[in-house]
């Protein structure tokens, strides 16, 4: 689970242990460092270390870095409070207790991949070959009794369970983990303390700087905007759609290829995304900022789908680290998702708190304000009332259950219910590529879509007599 919890200070380690690993279980040679300082490691001491040909590898909250150097570190007047070898004992999830299977071994970013192979074959653990792993992971089977003696290397960052999903898969992708000022956030960290609560909850806007360009711009932002609310469903947080960039507590989402005006240019279709977390430790406005490869040919409800992947990136732009769960959304590589899973709204919960008004799972309650959502062809203008009844509809579309699907025939039924404090007076759909029509039914209603080959997203909208309105959408993607 990807929370916070204080190791030693102000380190916070996922296994709060920062002590030199025992006697006995010294590592043969030590390059690897884990810093503290009495204060978040500015641009200039990262400067200076590496001046000192001491090279920064990875940030660990809240004041700490991984670095490397080729003998003891020389650190005087930089502010280093505390500074060992990563404990063994702090390479070794607390999820490999629950494991059953393979493991997922991370070498420091600065091994190579021949070596880290022949480190894991040296312990007994026998490496799989599979596409799309980082080149300082590698993924394993071996005897659990060797983990201790192999966490004890050096070379060796962090081990955690992996699932037997990633030995089927003909392609990994994987994420490079929420970025920082100082780099990125180590895999054996816990998450940052998120964004500061105002008046009791967080409330972030969002504004769309660029959208895909080969793929419908519409069901692209929808994508998004379903996936900042499934962690507002679980958490007391909130997004708005913003009208400006560049102001704080602002999520700009950026579809861009190759290099695009920060340090971590696209250069390989491998990389899907990076997201900053939130401020601190970055500073605003780029605190929380979504990147998408636009090189990527960006998919809705198959490989590569936009909406699994916004769903990951926004629990780093929420503070969230990295997952050792197999199973949550959040670990390390990418995996096709239809929402969030227990680990997930653990990890929220725990920076957050649960919403005031928690939603039941399958009936999602969206606090987003959408931008320029799909109208109808012939869109009935609300009436606003003039006072009194101000509560819009609910809405909840219950076929198909999923927010992202495939269809093969020229037409699809969406079903769902709908709820008002005084009552429902009419459904209604509009699609994408142009289509709109009255849905059967009221508080139970029903709809017949027609669909074109490609992307298609339906909004469901319903109104109530004062002309209050609420609305879901789905995205069908017709082969």
């Amino acid at each position: 689970m990807a929370i916070s919890a204080s190791a030693s200070g102000n380190i916070h380690l996922k296994v709060p242990e920062t002590a030199r690993t025992k006697a006995g279980r010294e590592p043969r040679a030590v390059h690897h460092w884990l810093l503290q300082f009495a204060a978040f490691p500015d641009a200039g001491t990262r400067a200076e270390l590496e001046h000192r040909r001491i090279h920064v590898l990875a940030y660990v909250p809240e004041n700490g870095l991984m670095a490397a150097s080729d003998g003891p570190p020389e650190l005087r007047g930089l502010g280093v409070v505390w500074f060992g070898a990563l404990a063994s004992s702090a390479k070794l999830s607390p999820e490999l207790a629950r494991a059953s299977g393979g493991y997922l071994i991370l070498f420091h970013p600065d091994i190579d991949g021949e070596a880290a192979r022949g480190i894991a074959g040296e312990y007994g653990f026998r490496p799989q070959e599979v596409d799309g792993l980082q080149p300082w992971h590698v993924l394993a089977d071996g005897a659990p009794e060797r983990l201790a003696d192999l966490a004890a290397r050096d070379e060796v960052a962090y081990v955690l369970p992996a699932p037997s999903a990633l030995y089927t898969h003909r392609r990994l992708i994987a994420c490079n983990g929420p970025i920082t000022v100082a780099g990125p956030v180590a895999d054996y960290a816990m998450a940052s303390t998120g964004w500061t609560a105002q008046n009791g909850s967080v409330a972030l806007s969002y504004v769309f700087e660029t959208l895909p360009g080969k793929l419908d711009q519409n069901a692209a932002r929808v994508a998004v905007e379903q996936a900042f609310a499934e962690w507002a469903k679980f958490g007391n947080v909130t997004f708005t759609a913003g009208q400006q960039a560049n102001i704080a507590r602002n999520i700009e989402i950026v579809f861009a290829s190759g290099a695009h005006g920060d340090s971590y240019a696209f250069t390989s279709p491998n990389q899907l995304a990076h997201t900053f977390y939130p401020a601190p430790p970055n500073s605003e406005p780029v605190a929380g900022d979504m990147h998408f490869n636009d090189g990527v040919n960006w998919n809705l409800g198959s490989d590569i789908d936009l909406f699994s992947v916004a769903l990951h990136e926004t629990g780093h732009a929420l503070g969230l680290a990295h997952s050792d769960n197999p199973k949550a959304v959040m670990y390390p590589y990418y995996k096709m998702a239809s929402g969030l899973t227990e680990d997930d709204i653990a990890g929220i919960q725990a920076l957050y708190g649960a919403p005031k008004s928690p939603a039941a799972a399958g009936n999602p309650v969206s606090p987003i304000t959408p931008v320029n959502p799909v109208a109808p062809v012939n869109p009935v203008q609300p009436v606003q009332p003039a006072g009194g009844d101000r509560s819009a509809p609910s809405v909840t579309i219950v076929s198909p259950s999923l927010t992202m699907i495939s269809a093969y025939g020229p037409g699809i039924t969406i079903s769902g219910t709908a709820s008002d404090n005084v009552g429902v007076a009419r459904v209604e759909w509009s699609t994408s590529t142009g289509s709109a029509g009255a849905a059967s039914g009221t508080a139970a209603w029903s709809a017949q879509v027609p669909l074109l080959v490609g992307t298609n997203v339906v909004t469901i909208r319903a109104y109530d007599a004062a002309g209050n309105s609420g609305w879901r959408a789905i995205t069908v993607v017709r082969n």
